[in-house]
């Protein structure tokens, strides 16, 4: 699939989602954004090659309308907390097996389907177990589809550093996942979004591909980094996984869910590459570190505090001149 194309984008208003968008309209695509409120980000809407659709993955329907016509789809969506109905079963098994069922129907053989590192049909956790499943059950829907598997991934606004960020800002000492042993292989968002683009316009490729960014390091590791890169003093303190799983039950019931049983479960198991299946090198995308978006970020923040302060002298100088004085 070459040239300019219409591509939909399911969950295309999402942290991962807006910024493949983004990247499909700089390479020249068109896009619709399928959403169940795909007006909220008017950056994106307002593009004159970007198109939205409100679409609700359990109304075939509202599917049908955002695949017609499309060259190709991604399906970004995702669920981290159940509520009711809406199960990781509803949403990354039968959800995404109906979206490629109606793809394969439209004609349509160009599909990516994020999952994630970790991901397991046989899990004993049920979000991972649905996300194992889910590839399975696109798959079988439509053979062209291809997967990919993320590790956990960092950007402007995500929700790793973010957190991190946060709480070794508001406690004294910073509570970790177990002894912070871990191993984790962040991918920077934009790295996954450029690897869905070229998956996109293949006409050849494997089946599933695993997104993992520079560098290796534990959970307690990217603790420090953060805080070094914040300019924050912390101290790492190991806290049992059984104390963090009966805290999500709690948590998963907060506005917001700050924390789930499906975190607390990823966290458990090293979110590394497995080395047995292709990845960014094989789309010719060399992946950043994670260490080096956080220099990036700490030498951004310092310029835009040098700028700043030069602002502020220059006002006083200002204010201090003769015209000014009263003296």
């Amino acid at each position: 699939m070459q040239g300019c194309k219409l591509i939909t984008v399911f969950g295309g208003t999402g942290f991962l989602g807006s910024r493949v968008v983004r990247h499909l309209l700089r390479d020249g695509h068109r896009v619709r954004i399928a959403a169940r409120h795909p007006t909220s980000d008017p950056e994106l809407s307002d593009s004159g090659r970007a198109e939205t659709a409100r679409a609700d993955l359990f109304k075939p329907k509202t599917l049908s309308a955002a695949l017609n016509g499309a060259d190709g789809v991604v399906n970004a969506t995702s669920l981290y907390v159940e509520k009711g109905d809406l199960t990781y079963h509803a949403v990354h098994v039968d959800a995404a097996a109906r979206l490629a069922t109606l793809a394969n129907r439209a004609g349509i053989r160009s599909f990516v389907q994020l999952s994630g590192i970790g991901s397991d049909p046989d899990a004993e956790n049920s979000y991972i177990r649905a996300r194992g499943r889910g590839e399975t059950a696109v798959q079988a829907a439509l053979p062209s589809a291809t997967v990919i598997r993320p590790a956990v991934m960092f950007g402007d606004s995500d929700a790793l550093l973010g957190t991190i960020q946060a709480v070794a800002r508001s406690l004294p000492v910073y509570p970790l996942f177990g002894a912070g042993g871990t191993l984790l292989q962040p991918a920077w968002a934009q790295d996954v979004a450029r690897a869905i683009g070229k998956l996109l316009v293949s006409d050849s490729g494997a089946p599933c591909y695993e997104l993992v960014g520079a560098d290796t390091l534990t959970y307690c590791e990217l603790v420090e980094e953060v805080a070094r890169a914040s300019g924050l003093r912390t101290h790492p303190i190991p806290v049992p996984f059984p104390i963090w799983k009966r805290l999500a039950t709690i948590a998963e019931r907060l506005p917001g869910a700050p924390l789930t049983r499906a975190q607390v479960a990823l966290m458990q198991i090293d979110n590394v590459a497995s080395g047995a299946l292709p990845g960014l090198a094989d789309l010719s995308i060399t992946p950043k570190g994670i260490i080096g978006y956080l220099h990036e970020r700490q030498e951004s923040n310092c310029q835009t505090s040098n700028v700043a302060d030069d602002k502020t002298k220059g006002r006083v100088l200002r204010s201090d001149s003769p015209r000014n004085s009263s003296t």
